[in-house]
């Protein structure tokens, strides 16, 4: 793939990045790694982690990484810039129109119409980071939804629950739902736990 269709590449995700990066996540694992092969299931749950302790949203790191990966500096630079432009007009674009007509039936229609959609892209994107952080394996959902359904072969025999993983999500949950500790001491904690219990 050359850096001009990277760079589209990223612009397409960029035209329908609703709700934020995380939505990207069913994109970016449908395109990337399952059709194209630019990346790994494995390397985009490292990409999610390293995006955690770094600046910058998903989306854009992930943009970064990949067009650093396959073109060097300049490919990183293209396939940024091709993430942020969409969002620059749309998001101009759609402040300045709804401003104008917040009041319109179509309108909050179309607010209505998107929430549920970018919430189901979300809920996708939590059981994906589950599978990849929670499980020693990727977690198999297609195979066990057809198993649910009776049409599927089960799930792998090599599927293990990571404890260490499972812990350190319930703990962080808790701690968010019970304190105001601070994301970043969060995120900070969390590696230092991964690094002592998930060997």
């Amino acid at each position: 793939m050359n850096i001009f269709t990277l760079s589209f590449l990223f612009m397409r995700f960029g035209c329908v990045s609703f709700g934020g990066g995380y939505v990207l996540v069913p994109l970016i694992i449908a395109e990337l790694i399952e059709k194209r092969g630019l990346l790994t299931l494995s390397q985009f749950g490292n990409l999610i982690s390293i995006a955690q302790v770094t600046p910058g949203p998903v989306g854009i790191n992930t943009a970064t990484y990949v067009g650093y990966l396959h073109s060097g500096v300049s490919g990183g630079i293209l396939a940024s810039i091709g993430l942020i432009i969409p969002s620059l007009v749309i998001g101009t674009l759609a402040v300045t129109f709804i401003n104008r007509w917040k009041d319109s039936i179509a309108v909050k229609g179309v607010m209505q119409g998107v929430r549920p959609a970018a919430l189901g892209l979300l809920f996708f994107a939590v059981f994906q980071f589950l599978g990849m952080s929670v499980f020693t394996t990727p977690i198999p959902w297609k195979n066990i939804f057809q198993t649910l359904t009776g049409a599927g072969s089960g799930i792998p025999a090599d599927f293990r629950l990571s404890i260490g993983g499972l812990v350190i999500c319930c703990v962080s949950i808790l701690l968010m739902w019970k304190t105001k500790i601070s994301t970043t001491l969060l995120i900070i904690l969390s590696a230092v736990a991964g690094a002592l219990i998930c060997r």
